[in-house]
């Protein structure tokens, strides 16, 4: 079809078709569809290239009624759509309130940077909040097992959907990304009945009230798969930073511990574990006014220990537990959950990422970093805190640095 190419005729041609079209009434009634556009709901995430607005389906409104619908295609130059609203007497409703990141097609144009917010106001029109800053959310349960008599019944928002025998659960019937259908098999041998376990979780919570985030490929899509990693290695309920584009690190703690040589104990083995506590709390995030716990998918070697109620204790987390204590310590934070103030830095029966929590009491984010160098006893373990702020709102780069070192120590605790 021939596009007109005079806007100025054209104008002229829409007013005598608004009026005429008041006539037709019944007839432009017929065709108008009722057809949702908008492909997301209020508060979802798009990022670009993301497809916002269904514009082959889009509801029609007689022109008689709401005639400003025409002056988008207009404005697009899509004289086919104007041209056509104006033989049908109806035009697309327009639902666009801002279109700097919307496309003429309803796509999410390449000049959005990051993760975007939907914002669907009480008129039924679409606009984008672009990330200006930070972004973070919560590993929230999803999907959880319950076991029943001889099955396990698969529950999401307190609905069953999936009841299985335990014969019927493996890779293809449960989601295995936190949980392997093996480690369920095996605790539904010793569950009782009403007992459950998470099986899938999604991102939720979010510090810009967004709407949670199901699934690995959704995730991966909106944040990064780097995010989803976080995501599968920190325990329930951790925060998740998303979005950090728009900010700037800025180290202001620092601490080391040395490992050393203990009498009756294995250094190898020791060293072994302070590495571990160091890769199981590297790059851990803490919102502001928050806590955090380290990864959950780490693993330590047990050392007998008569002291310890279990028979057995993680010998050699203490030393590296001190050195993110005093970083931790260092900002005016309260000493970390399971942590004491002494060369014993983490107490018995406490998990070292799992159970020990550090606190944030700082109204921006913080990151540890975390590594070791070294082998043996000379294995030392180094801890730099930064905190991010976002560029947006701050631009005084510079920072205090707060720095503790526990290298002279003559003595290391029995863990």
């Amino acid at each position: 079809m021939k596009k007109l190419s005079n806007p100025y005729v054209f104008i002229g041609v829409l007013l005598l078709t608004v009026i005429v079209s008041g006539l037709m009434c019944n007839i432009t009634t017929a065709n108008t569809n009722n057809t949702n556009s908008i492909m997301v709901a209020n508060g979802s995430t798009v990022v670009s290239g993301d497809l916002l607005i269904d514009t082959q389906n889009m509801k029609k409104v007689p022109l008689f009624a709401e005639p400003g619908n025409i002056l988008r295609p207009i404005k697009n130059r899509d004289f086919s759509t104007a041209y056509m609203s104006l033989i049908t007497g109806a035009a697309p409703k327009d639902v666009i309130k801002n279109n700097s990141y919307i496309t003429a097609n309803g796509r999410i144009s390449s000049k959005l940077d990051g993760p975007a917010k939907v914002n669907i106001d009480e008129n039924g029109k679409v606009s984008l909040n672009a990330p200006k800053s930070m972004i973070w959310g919560y590993k929230l349960p999803y999907t959880v097992a319950v076991k029943n008599g001889d099955s396990i019944n698969l529950v999401q928002n307190n609905k069953t959907i999936k009841t299985l025998k335990e014969s019927e659960i493996n890779n293809d019937t449960v989601p295995t990304d936190f949980v392997s259908a093996n480690s369920l098999k095996t605790w539904f041998e010793t569950a009782n009945d009403g007992n459950n376990v998470t099986v899938d979780y999604y991102l939720g919570n979010f510090n810009d009230n967004r709407t949670g985030v199901y699934g690995e490929k959704n995730i991966s899509h909106l944040f990064g798969n780097d995010t989803y990693t976080y995501m599968r290695n920190y325990t329930a309920y951790a925060p998740v930073l998303v979005y950090e584009h728009n900010a700037t690190e800025n180290e202001i703690s620092n601490a080391t511990s040395t490992v050393r040589d203990l009498a009756g104990y294995p250094t190898q083995v020791r060293a072994a574990n302070a590495k571990e506590f160091a890769n199981g709390w590297n790059n851990t995030i803490v919102p502001p006014h928050s806590t955090a716990h380290g990864k959950e998918n780490v693993s330590f070697t047990p050392i007998v220990e008569s002291e310890a109620a279990s028979g057995s204790a993680t010998h050699g987390v203490c030393p590296a537990g001190r050195s993110l204590r005093d970083a931790i310590v260092a900002l005016g934070n309260p000493l970390p959950v399971g942590m004491s103030a002494g060369d014993e830095a983490i107490l018995y029966e406490y998990r070292p990422t799992i159970d020990v929590a550090i606190s944030n009491n700082r109204d921006y984010p913080i990151k540890v970093v975390m590594w070791s160098e070294g082998d043996g006893g000379s294995t030392q373990i180094f801890t730099k805190i930064y905190e991010l702020k976002d560029n947006a709102t701050y631009t005084d780069t510079n920072s205090t640095s707060n720095s503790t070192s526990d290298t002279d120590s003559t003595n290391e605790s029995s863990v």
